[in-house]
């Protein structure tokens, strides 16, 4: 069967938000991690009343019934969860489109094996330097970097697909070539990114570590040249993305948002009511797309760079106060977008 058209698919997705069918869910199986990134937006590394097994397996059997086509296993490290692999399993039986998010630590042979086998659309591990010096004083782990290479080389060996991430910041923003180059030697893809976030809860502090302006804007001329940047097309009345409509968080305590970055108010807890009713029936799913619409609609006025660049609302009400207004930050990260791009046809 050949691949939808990019037409195709944005029309299913437009159908898709319509209906506010969550086509996308991310699953934080568990807040265990044996990493302390610095700029972590996780603001704990321990589960309170983790879901079990049998309850994330309901979980995947609500999600079909909403009409979920793509799941993301994450945490925390997903893998630390003690029946990861029996709720990876699940997820394939039920025909969802997996990716795993993992650090690496915990893929040995034998569990690089067990996720090669269960067919991934991707394995997705975090980058924070080209050396072990630096990419552990990010993670504050001594030895991360080698257990995160160790991981990619297994999982490329088992065939497969792999994607490194890297969080570009002042502390790596020197070493984005050498990087990249640990990425190609290995043959897999990498995502560059210069956003961050505040820690669930409020702490601004990780903000402290975005790169610097002349390092964001090498990276987003980077991915101009790599044909990656490509603008937002927007017009009025739209929404400005998946959030309440087809995108979808649950915590490691059966907490549901509406998206990752959405968290300070959940839309119900799986465990006091079934996942349909909760997306189904919730006022605040409701009033987040209403939010989504008005964030499109001020960029729209706003217009060029604002308008031609990605947006998310959960991002720009915590740093703002306001989910419809860009901070000072996201302008000049616009702005930078704007010119690596240059005039497109």
């Amino acid at each position: 069967m050949s691949a939808p058209s990019t037409s195709r698919l944005t029309a299913a997705l437009d159908r898709a938000a319509a209906s506010a069918q969550p086509v996308s869910a991310l699953l934080e199986l568990t807040y265990a991690c044996s990493w302390r990134c610095v700029f972590c937006y996780n603001a704990r590394h321990h589960d309170v009343a983790r879901l079990s097994g049998d309850e994330w397996i309901g979980v995947l059997d609500d999600l079909r019934d909403l009409g979920t086509l793509w799941i993301t296993l994450t945490g925390g490290d997903p893998i630390a969860h003690p029946e990861f692999l029996r709720i990876a399993e699940a997820a394939r039986d039920r025909a969802f489109g997996l990716r795993v998010f993992t650090n690496g630590a915990l893929v040995d042979r034998a569990m690089a094996r067990e996720i090669a086998g269960l067919g991934p659309l991707s394995v997705e591990l975090s980058i924070h330097g080209a050396t072990g010096d630096e990419h552990d004083r990010v993670t504050r782990s001594a030895g991360s970097f080698g257990e995160m290479t160790r991981a990619v080389d297994l999982l490329v060996e088992n065939g497969a697909r792999v994607v490194l991430k890297a969080v570009v910041t002042r502390l790596n923003e020197g070493s984005v070539d050498d990087i990249a180059a640990f990425a190609a030697r290995r043959g897999v893809e990498l995502r560059l990114d210069v956003t961050l976030s505040p820690r669930d809860g409020g702490d601004k502090s990780p903000l402290g570590y975005r790169a610097s302006a002349e390092g964001a804007e090498r990276v987003l001329s980077r991915l101009g040249a790599a044909g990656e940047l490509r603008a937002v097309r927007r017009s009025p009345g739209e929404t400005n993305c998946g959030l309440g409509q087809t995108t979808m968080a649950i915590d490691p305590e059966g907490n549901v948002y509406p998206c990752v970055q959405w968290r300070e108010e959940a839309l119900g807890n799986i465990r006091e009511r079934r996942l349909g009713e909760i997306w189904r029936r919730s006022p605040l799913r409701e009033h987040v797309t209403r939010i989504s619409r008005a964030a499109n609609d001020f960029l729209v006025e706003a217009g060029a760079p604002l308008s031609g660049f990605r947006f998310c609302p959960a991002l720009a009400r915590q740093e703002t106060g306001d989910p419809t207004r860009a901070s000072s930050a996201h302008l000049e990260l616009a702005r930078a977008a704007a010119r690596a791009r240059g005039p497109e046809l």
